[in-house]
């Protein structure tokens, strides 16, 4: 398992964006977003970053590589059960990248 892997580790509902994006705000410091046809939410971290975002898909699909695993989950265990609307176990791969 290539842990450089692009992945997507979730969906969550595009209609919580601003409710998801103000709880991300609490926990995490170093945020870019928008809303520009598509809705955006990268959390950046020192090494990495986890994207969130409506790019090619309906709904916000969180990603980063494979072996942000950790980051992913810390970043998920923020946000309320009802604004996830699926997790892939194991993450998909994102053939996108």
């Amino acid at each position: 398992m290539d842990q450089d892997e692009y992945v997507i580790f979730a969906e969550l509902d595009r209609e919580k964006f601003e409710q998801i994006l103000g709880r991300l705000r609490l926990h995490f410091q170093n945020i870019q977003f928008g809303r520009q046809g598509d809705d955006y939410i990268w959390i950046n971290f020192p090494n990495s970053k986890i994207e969130i975002d409506t790019f090619y898909s309906m709904n916000l699909e969180v990603k980063g590589r494979r072996g942000q695993y950790s980051v992913y989950r810390e970043v998920l265990s923020c946000l309320e059960n009802e604004w996830v609307i699926k997790e892939f176990n194991p993450p998909k791969v994102d053939l996108t990248k």
